[in-house]
């Protein structure tokens, strides 16, 4: 599906350049692929950063980026339904979907299959409750059914195509604010309460139309609907495509490399040349340039990893101790929990 929807966008703006008079464009994507949804049910869709417009190789040899025209409601309608048409010959729409015998997962693990059906419908699957859905917190019963008009949003037999965010060009910040919203989990800390009944309270990002804020599911009832939403193993949830796709032709010169956050890069170790002929022989060649742990951390999680506790000053990396044996000797000679990490009782008596 995801292979459907990608051509369909990459011959949209291929024909627009053409209408302009650059023929052998080609525009770049990046996908990340979503499971959830944000009363934590299964909920599949994706999506995809383009860049707007196409690359397109000039006479002199040069690379050039061509910006197209922002799309027009009938751009996006005409999108959604050329990857109905082309899933309706695949025979992955109408009918098809929903033939138990064509699941694959169900033939592997019947109780996984069992769960993400159960998230999917938005109900639970074990337990007393089974087969109703969690209680709504807010929720009017009567509450009228609420049509709304979004801009740059067409929906075709069940496919829905949603085109309305835009970032101007150098706009990294709010670039990378987007970037972590279509990375982010299922599910924050942030969003849960523990009633005093012992069930769990899940806010809702923003309300639904009927009024409903919250939602209520006992702690087994929620674990029902995290489990499906593990990806699967040797899965890629983030995928490149056009000329951000790993082995496109253009790529190298598409990705800049940014000089500045040469400081932010450690060099890879390796060892000097034997003796100088071997040196002059093969040239030393440009090693990929990578970031490290420290910095990975920072980025991703705000967490700056090397900075002490107590002074606030810069610590240093001396060891990395990956056995299981020598770190519960050096935890417990400290007087710190293997498990939580934190003081463990006075057992023995003073020095």
């Amino acid at each position: 599906m995801l292979y459907v929807f990608v051509r369909a966008l990459r011959s949209a703006y291929r024909r627009q350049a053409r209408r302009y008079g650059l023929a052998g464009g080609e525009t770049g994507m990046v996908t990340s692929v979503q499971r959830f949804g944000g009363a934590v049910n299964v909920h599949l869709h994706f999506h995809t950063l383009v860049l707007d417009g196409v690359f397109v190789r000039e006479p002199d040899g040069t690379l050039r980026f061509h910006p197209t025209a922002p799309p027009t409601d009938d751009d996006v309608r005409r999108v959604v339904a050329r990857v109905r048409r082309r899933l309706e010959r695949l025979g992955l729409a109408g009918a098809t979907i929903g033939d138990e015998d064509a699941d694959p997962l169900a033939e592997e693990s019947a109780a996984l299959a069992s769960l993400s059906r159960a998230a999917i419908l938005g109900r639970a699957a074990l337990g007393q409750r089974a087969g109703r859905g969690p209680e709504r917190v807010g929720a009017d019963p009567d509450a009228p059914w609420v049509e709304r008009h979004v801009p740059l949003h067409a929906h075709d037999g069940g496919f829905d195509l949603h085109a309305a965010v835009h970032i101007e060009a150098g706009d990294r910040e709010r670039l990378e604010r987007l970037c972590q919203y279509l990375c982010r989990p299922p599910l924050g800390q942030g969003r849960l309460k523990r009633l005093r009944d012992g069930r769990i309270g899940v806010s809702l990002q923003r309300p639904w139309a009927d009024g409903t804020t919250h939602l209520v599911f006992t702690p087994i009832e929620l674990l029902q609907r995290l489990v499906p939403l593990v990806p699967r193993p040797r899965i890629n949830l983030l995928l490149y495509h056009g000329v951000l796709a790993p082995n496109a032709p253009w790529r190298r010169e598409v990705v800049a490399r940014a000089e500045s956050e040469a400081s932010a890069v450690e060099p890879c170790p390796r060892s000097p040349p034997a003796d100088e002929e071997r040196a002059e022989a093969k040239p030393d060649r440009a090693r990929p340039k990578y970031r490290a742990w420290a910095d990975l951390m920072r980025r991703a999680f705000e967490a700056d990893v090397l900075s002490c506790p107590r002074c606030g000053g810069r610590m240093t990396v001396l060891a990395t101790i990956e056995d299981p044996a020598v770190i519960q000797r050096i935890l417990t000679h400290l007087g710190l929990s293997v498990e939580a990490g934190g003081a463990l009782p006075a057992t023995r008596g003073s020095p």
